[in-house]
């Protein structure tokens, strides 16, 4: 049994393994290793929620107003600490 994106470490593939007289769970990318004793199989596999958004592409507009933006900044910290 293969549990896709179930690894807690990498969002891997987590396969079922059936050593003798050991039952685990092993990602295929990283190696993590979850023990289940009794446990052939999850109850259900929940949902994956992202924890953080994904990062978007920014357009070149909206680094140049970024850009602008952060030169504005530094302009009024430099002026209030040479005033």
């Amino acid at each position: 049994m293969v549990i896709t994106k179930g690894c807690p470490r990498c969002q891997g593939d987590l396969a079922h393994v059936d050593d003798i007289g050991d039952e685990y769970y092993s990602c295929v990318q990283c190696g993590f290793v979850r023990y289940e004793h009794g446990v052939s199989a999850p109850r259900a596999v929940r949902p994956m929620i992202a924890e953080k958004p994904r990062p978007v592409a920014l357009t070149r507009d909206e680094v140049h107003r970024r850009r602008m933006h952060r030169r504005l900044v530094e302009r009024q910290a430099a002026d209030t600490s040479v005033a």
